[in-house]
């Protein structure tokens, strides 16, 4: 017996859902803030993405709750709707005259420096939540960082309902976990089916294909499963997102690992068919 699991609807400190979904049934420059931001106005030095500014004060700052697509670094080329998602922050930021304040959560910066805010104009309106509604990125979350995972899964259904920027591209639309190559890593929204599960101390959701799913147990709490809960997952097909690394080969008892590797942290990233 499964249920799909997707982003608690409940109320969590510093939310406004009415006025979100209120604003769902308005025009784009309606978008209802989700959270409250504080401090002073910050001036913007530059939009380096989609989802990361540079401040003028030399800050850079990773905008919580979205992953837009990425653009070409170095060897890595760029995702589709790259270019798309930072003119879109630019005109964002344009439009609220280059200074923004920031809202934060209970971590702050992260291992690169950086630091680790929600995004919002003079007016309280939020960069991730219109980046959402345009389509200009997946919504995710981190722990300890999920106060406004419904918030903004809102924002990003309106988009999917809509077919607009990544829902109606294939890269990103649910991709055939089977289907990745061993070079693909990098964010990515993936479908498939759990051909395997081992429970230790973390939950591994093997995938049809070169993907594996790690849930450390850590998070098992997040998730509301138990060890039965996670062997359970065998043959269901499930919806996964996040950041797929590569995985040093290996190999235990004769059987090879997978060379991919995904972690789920939280379970607004993990939806389960409901039957097999």
């Amino acid at each position: 017996m499964f249920r799909a699991l997707v982003a608690p609807h409940k109320k969590t400190p510093g939310m406004k859902i009415p006025g979100v979904f209120l604003c769902l049934f308005l025009s784009l420059s309606c978008v209802a803030d989700c959270g409250h931001p504080a401090g002073t106005l910050l001036s913007v030095a530059r939009v380096s993405d989609g989802d990361t500014l540079k401040l003028e004060d030399g800050r850079s700052v990773r905008v919580l709750g979205i992953n837009a697509p990425e653009l070409a670094r170095g060897q890595a080329p760029a995702q589709p709707l790259g270019r798309e998602a930072r003119a879109a922050a630019q005109t964002f930021i344009q439009r609220a005259g280059g200074k923004v304040r920031l809202g934060f959560e209970r971590e702050r910066t992260d291992r690169y420096g950086r630091w680790l805010a929600h995004v919002y104009d003079s007016r309280g309106r939020s960069l991730a939540a219109e980046l959402l509604q345009q389509g200009m990125g997946l919504q995710i979350s981190v722990p300890p960082n999920v106060a406004q995972e419904t918030c903004l899964l809102a924002f990003e259904r309106r988009a999917q309902a809509r077919g607009v920027g990544v829902w109606r591209n294939r890269y990103w639309n649910a991709y055939p976990a089977e289907s990745l190559a061993v070079r693909d890593t990098g964010f990515r929204l993936l479908r498939g089916r759990v051909s395997r599960v081992d429970v230790n101390s973390s939950a591994w959701l093997e995938l049809e294909g070169n993907l594996v799913v790690r849930i450390a147990q850590r998070d098992w709490a997040q998730f509301g499963f138990n060890k039965r809960d996670w062997l359970a997952l065998k043959g269901q097909q499930i919806d996964v997102r996040g950041w797929i690394v590569a995985r040093k080969a290996s190999a235990t008892g004769g059987r090879q690992f997978k060379p991919l590797m995904l972690q789920l942290r939280s379970p607004a990233a993990l939806q389960v068919s409901a039957s097999r």
